[in-house]
């Protein structure tokens, strides 16, 4: 739950960097509310699915961020899209 907090944190300053940083807390989040009702018995097998899947998702989306920010350095230019900060807080 601890982790869960710091996480929160964390996504809403990376509102401020680029979506798929901002998608990739975001889904960390769903990824440790689902450990944390899994740890508590809450919801049975549900919350075990939901950090399983959200894990997944946490990898792609990492694997597309690394490769974008390699190959977008290399290029010096767009090639991977990675999105504009949402701008709400600054």
């Amino acid at each position: 739950m601890g982790y869960l907090i710091f996480t929160i944190f964390m996504t809403i300053g990376a509102m401020e960097t680029h979506k798929v940083l901002f998608l990739i807390f975001f889904f960390i989040d769903l990824l440790f509310i689902g450990l944390t009702l899994d740890s508590f018995g809450i919801m049975g097998e549900f919350p075990h699915k939901l950090a399983a899947y959200s894990e997944l998702i946490i990898s792609l989306l990492s694997f597309y961020g690394c490769g974008a920010s390699v190959l977008n350095e290399h290029f010096g230019k767009t090639f991977l899209p990675v999105g504009k900060p949402f701008g709400i807080f600054k």
